[in-house]
């Protein structure tokens, strides 16, 4: 593990050996009291700056009674799954009576360490995380020091707790419709680093294998951008494909907007199914097919995980995957004849 996921927070000890002062004077400073000098108030305040200190504001009232407030990170709040499932799980939380601090700073890895510490100073009792971070040891790092659990992503045989959708079978499910319309040649838009991405794409690639097809992956990620550049590519082809697959929802309202514009018709030209079933999917100007993540039951489930470590930190780990479905619109049909 790397240094920078060590990390802690400085603490009135660090401040008061910087400073070459008792802990006690530190706190009498900090606080703008009375009884420290001009002089040692300044040799406290540059040590304070000089650490990053930053006083916990819920210490004076909490500092011998747990806390009943959560923290959320979300790893990209403009990608709207991740969006529904915060606020699913702020609504989860506060059933339950907690209060939430959510941070929407996840769009890195470091912007979630320097979330997290934002929240660790208000004291929270435990953390949803949402797609971010993507680096498992600084999810083991913050999973060590505060009861975590990561929504969105299965982290099997790992020690934070994880709740997510089955990605590889809802892969699955779509390649099995595919092909049960008469669908053989099906490219699939990936999505690279994403979180359930890996799980996606073995679940696309594993049954197009065992349904006797060849598997056709074009990179991307989970953005309208990957949607309308994996089209690109696949429209070059010589040979094309009857349906393009992508990694999700988002993804596939941009190979929808390239399709478009490249005056290819959706079902009739190119069957196209997407990932998620965000709110946009079931528009009619939309309509698209695509799989169902229960969301309001991930959320439920990671309050469930999160509190049942809060309640005992050294239980061991809990991988929860709960089964998609299939929601099929317009956006599909069988191939054409002449295909």
């Amino acid at each position: 593990m790397t240094d920078k996921y060590r990390r802690q927070l400085p603490t009135l000890e660090d401040v008061a050996r910087r400073a070459g002062v008792s802990r006690s004077l530190v706190s009498l400073a900090l606080r703008g009291q009375e009884g420290v000098s001009d002089k040692n108030r300044r040799k406290i305040q540059r040590a304070a700056v000089d650490l990053g200190y930053k006083p916990n504001v819920l210490a004076r009232n909490l500092a011998s009674t747990a806390t009943r407030t959560i923290g959320i990170i979300v790893g990209d709040i403009l990608n709207p799954f991740q969006a529904l499932l915060a606020r699913e799980a702020d609504a989860a939380a506060r059933d339950l009576g907690y209060e939430v601090l959510l941070s929407i700073n996840g769009t890195t890895d470091e912007a979630v360490l320097a979330s997290l510490e934002e929240l660790r100073a208000h004291r929270v009792a435990g953390l949803i995380l949402v797609g971010a971070p993507r680096d498992r040891a600084a999810i083991r790092a913050i999973g060590s020091g505060l009861p975590t659990v990561y929504v969105a992503q299965h982290l099997s045989a790992f020690g934070v707790d994880s709740v997510s959708n089955d990605d590889f079978q809802g892969a699955a499910i779509v390649v099995e419709y595919l092909v049960s319309l008469g669908h053989r040649r099906i490219a699939y838009i990936d999505g690279g680093n994403e979180a359930g991405a890996a799980l996606r794409s073995s679940g696309y690639a594993e049954t197009m294998l065992r349904l006797g097809l060849s598997p056709w992956v074009v990179p991307g990620n989970h953005t309208l951008e990957a949607g309308d550049l994996g089209t690109l590519q696949i429209l070059k082809a010589d040979s094309k494909p009857t349906a393009i697959f992508a990694a999700n929802d988002l993804c596939a309202l941009g190979v929808l907007s390239r399709l478009a514009q490249s005056h290819v018709g959706v079902p009739e030209d190119m069957t196209v199914v997407g990932f998620d079933n965000l709110p946009i999917a079931d528009t009619a100007m939309v309509s698209l097919t695509t799989v169902r993540q229960p969301v309001s039951a991930i959320a439920a489930r990671s309050l469930h995980a999160l509190t049942r470590r809060m309640s005992d930190p050294v239980v061991t780990a809990e991988h929860v995957m709960i089964s998609p479905d299939l929601i099929v619109r317009r956006s599909s049909a069988p191939p054409r004849r002449d295909e």
